[in-house]
């Protein structure tokens, strides 16, 4: 009589991990389509981010025009180098465009800072650094429909 109580019990159990693999199965099933519906909306993210980006460039690109072609080539240098001084955006541009002088290069950087485009950062000494300022698309939409 305990061997069918033992054998009850081991058919038991057995009943058991079954049915826990099956809801191990159905939870991985679950996960799979959710890591899926992730992906997606990641990749969705990742390219609204990149067209935000290039449609930033491109307003501060035609904003830029309005000071000319140098300045126009000066914002864009700061757009992919980073953060530059006056003699490094002198060099980057004599070799884009064959000449430059470091008092033209500040001339435009004067523009690019009243247009609101471009920023100075003071570093240590008397080193200061410019770059692209940090607008918000949504306010040169603004702007532009004022």
């Amino acid at each position: 009589m305990e061997d069918t109580s033992l054998e009850d019990k081991i058919n038991e159990l057995i009943r058991k991990i079954s049915w826990l693999e099956n809801e191990l199965r159905k939870e991985k099933e679950t996960n799979a389509l959710l890591l899926k519906e992730l992906a997606v909306i990641r990749n969705v993210l990742t390219m609204s981010s990149l067209t935000y980006n290039s449609s930033r460039k491109i307003v501060l690109l035609s904003r830029s025009l309005k000071a000319g072609e140098l300045a126009k080539d000066i914002a864009e240098i700061l757009m992919t180098e980073g953060p530059l001084n006056i003699s490094q955006l002198t060099k980057i541009l004599k070799e884009m465009r064959g000449r430059a002088s470091r008092k033209t290069v500040s001339v435009k950087l004067a523009e690019l800072m009243s247009l609101g485009i471009v920023e100075s950062i003071d570093r240590k000494k008397s080193e200061k650094l410019y770059r692209i300022k940090d607008v918000e698309y949504t306010e040169d939409i603004q702007n532009k429909n004022s």
